[in-house]
């Protein structure tokens, strides 16, 4: 049987009070975490169209989103909405950038964009309409 630690990767942040476990979200929470960051989508769309979804610019969308990475840091460490309020800035960058890292990927957003164009040709979205379609 594989090491846990493998399937849900883990990092300890060293904080000012002690030290906080940041860890792999569920799939259920990561979810409902990208559905929230879909609202932002704007910010990753190229002028033709393309979605275009670099970690630097799902960072700079996190930060100026507070709400968002509020939630990202308290599902990762099991920390109460009010815990997560009292952070010192420092430290909620600190529990934000080690979410990103293990929740936010180069290999999952990959593969959440491969599920996406599986997704849009098995709804048709990559087919023209039927002529005379819409007229």
């Amino acid at each position: 049987m594989p090491e846990l630690d493998i399937l849900h990767p883990t990092r300890e942040v060293p904080l000012a009070g002690g030290s906080v476990t940041v860890h792999e979200l569920g799939w259920r929470d990561a979810l409902r975490f990208t559905e929230k960051l879909g609202v932002l989508l704007g910010e990753f769309t190229a002028p033709d169209g393309r979605l275009v979804i670099t970690v630097d610019k799902l960072v700079q969308t996190l930060t100026r989103s507070g709400d968002l990475a509020a939630d990202l840091i308290a599902k990762s460490t099991g920390l109460a909405p009010g815990q997560v309020d009292a952070l010192r800035p420092v430290d909620a960058l600190a529990l934000l950038e080690a979410a990103i890292e293990i929740n936010l990927h180069e290999d999952l957003l990959g593969k959440a964009r491969r599920v996406g164009q599986a997704l849009g040709r098995v709804l048709g979205a990559d087919r023209q309409p039927p002529a005379g379609a819409g007229s």
